[in-house]
């Protein structure tokens, strides 16, 4: 049978997708993450996230009293479903960084703020920056490695973020393996290392696990 290696604990639905082709999956969280205590400030109207652990980290301290007297600009249909769930607006949602960025830019909104993780990409700060746009960070999460030897032999690998890239690959070779990536954002993190790069035609789990049910069933 053929295996996969997931960079992350699946849910029980998504266990069951890759069952019904024939697959099966060995799972391991390659990334920890942690909520980080968020200061008092009196918020932008305009917020941004491009994760859905920055919202998680929001929600669970409450740190935002009336969600629905701000907007909203988001990263991933997930991000935005989160978001919605607690009664944020959501103006837009977009599936990278980078085209979130150029919509802002093309926009007449100013000031923003963005939470995100202590490994955040430069995409989106550097190009609003860069633009004149004036954005406040805060740091609401910190993700670490947790690197681990797979002795079980596998088939492909299932990436979600770059962070669980590198963490991979501390221990990790891939050599052949097809790698099968969330987004592009996550497929980057593989340039030089591999060329056997597949990306999720849209920025989910479920499509990134259909992408390799696909593969192997050419």
């Amino acid at each position: 049978m053929t295996t996969l290696l997931s960079t992350k604990s699946l849910t029980e639905s998504q266990r069951q997708l890759l069952a019904e082709a024939g697959l099966s999956v060995v799972e391991q969280e390659f990334i920890r993450v942690q909520l980080l205590p968020m200061p008092t400030f009196e918020w932008q109207h305009n917020l941004l996230f491009t994760s859905q652990q920055a919202v998680k980290s929001v929600v669970v301290q409450k740190a935002i009293s009336y969600p629905e007297n701000h907007t909203v600009f988001c990263v991933g249909e997930k991000t935005k479903t989160a978001l919605e769930a607690v009664g944020f607006i959501v103006k837009a949602s977009f599936e990278s960084a980078t085209t979130l960025a150029n919509h802002l830019i093309d926009s007449e909104v100013n000031h923003f703020d963005f939470f995100c993780g202590n490994r955040r990409l430069d995409t989106l700060p550097t190009r609003l920056i860069q633009k004149g746009k004036n954005l406040r960070e805060i740091v609401v999460y910190s993700t670490e490695n947790q690197a681990l030897k797979i002795e079980t032999p596998i088939d492909g690998v299932l990436f979600f973020s770059p962070s669980g890239v590198e963490s991979y690959l501390e221990k990790n070779t891939l050599e052949t393996l097809p790698c099968f990536c969330i987004g592009s954002t996550t497929a980057a993190a593989l340039q030089g290392i591999t060329q056997n790069i597949h990306i999720a035609p849209t920025p989910t789990v479920e499509a990134t696990l259909q992408l390799s049910i696909d593969y192997f069933k050419r």
